[in-house]
């Protein structure tokens, strides 16, 4: 019998969260350090970064060799990108345009939703209860406007006008436009770590952060 292979050689799972990755955690820094703000990533969080999105099934010791550093350290700094929330676990990532292939296409859409308080609060309102739809996948307020942007995705023509109905009848809600995807020309998930960003200037900035 094969021994079971160590902790540094097993790739870091795809399809399901590392055991400390759980969405309710709160926001925490590094071990060791008191809590307050979180720290700024260095050049080391960055290139594991990039490399887990490279390729989410890489061992801690190919990530390791990657970006030149031991596997004590890698493992150390994933936890801590667990840990402040960056990194939040790993996942399949199903391609739209494969399963429209094989006539197993979901049926998305892009949904402009407008509060109808424009207030900062009212605004804030709405976009908590349209997070709470399992379809919405993303959701986002544009710069310099009150109306909410939502990228959903559905089994069906039905459940997106399903939806669409439940989300016009959220309190706050003044309308619903949807804007259908016909065809997926491009997927790339993940996102680039960007620059540092001055306090004094304005950022993107997340919900629930």
């Amino acid at each position: 019998m094969k021994a079971a292979r160590s902790m540094a050689e097993r790739p870091v799972s795809a399809g399901r969260a590392p055991p400390s990755a759980t969405p309710t955690r709160p926001l925490l820094v590094r071990r060791g350090r008191p809590r307050g703000p979180p720290e700024p990533l260095d050049p080391l969080d960055v290139a594991i970064l990039e490399a887990l999105q490279t390729d989410g099934r890489a061992s801690l010791r190919r990530v390791a060799k990657d970006v030149g550093a031991s596997v004590t350290t890698v493992s150390s700094r994933v936890r801590a990108l667990e840990r402040l929330g960056v990194l939040q676990g790993f996942v399949p990532l199903v391609s739209v345009q494969r399963l429209a292939a094989v006539g197993r296409s979901p049926h998305c859409v892009v949904l402009f939703v407008a509060p109808r308080d424009r207030t900062g609060e009212g605004v804030d309102e709405v976009a908590r209860a349209v997070a709470e739809a399992p379809s919405v996948c993303y959701l986002f307020q544009m710069a310099g406007s009150s109306e909410l942007m939502a990228f959903a995705s559905t089994v069906s023509e039905r459940a997106t006008a399903q939806l669409v109905e439940s989300l016009s009848k959220i309190p706050g809600v003044e309308g619903v436009r949807p804007i259908y995807i016909a065809r997926v020309h491009k997927e790339r998930p993940g996102h680039p770590v960007g620059e540092p960003t001055p306090s004094a200037r304005p950022g993107l900035k997340v919900a629930g952060r």
